[in-house]
């Protein structure tokens, strides 16, 4: 039997509260059904990562690489988004719920309808992705 996703479950269903994933490149990894309560993931490669019916209140996603990755059914009160490239990524109702969104870049990610006007509405959703140079506002299509 082959494993899947480079090594089967990975962190899913682990309590990571509080631990300090930032730096690290942890690209495809299933963090389904994770706690990680006030863990930072700050300046990692999550591309592609699962974070399906995650806990991530208060976690840190500043500066991370987080194209493609799937936050759907997700907490995500007062998490941190600043910097962060989410293009292509999955979000959630809970992406209302975030700290801030400042300069993050979500070019062609996946957001409910009622949540996306909802996040346009928001006084952090603005900048300039430091990164990938992309206007936040224009990466989720908010019309001014």
């Amino acid at each position: 039997a082959w494993a899947v996703s480079g090594g089967g479950l990975d962190y899913a269903n682990l309590d990571i509260t509080g631990q300090d994933f930032s730096g690290g490149n942890y690209k495809g990894k299933d963090f389904t059904q994770v706690i990680a309560k006030g863990t930072t993931f700050a300046n990692s490669n999550i591309q592609g990562c699962r974070f399906y019916k995650a806990y991530l209140v208060n976690a840190n996603f500043e500066s991370t690489d987080a194209r493609g990755a799937s936050f759907e059914d997700t907490s995500m009160e007062n998490a941190n988004l600043r910097n962060i490239n989410a293009a292509g990524s999955y979000f959630g109702q809970s992406l209302i719920d975030v700290k801030t969104m400042e300069n993050g870049d979500f070019t062609e990610a996946q957001i409910p309808v009622k949540t996306l006007k909802l996040v346009c509405e928001r006084e952090d959703v603005k900048g300039t992705n430091p990164v990938t140079g992309v206007d936040t506002r224009e990466s989720l299509m908010c019309l001014d």
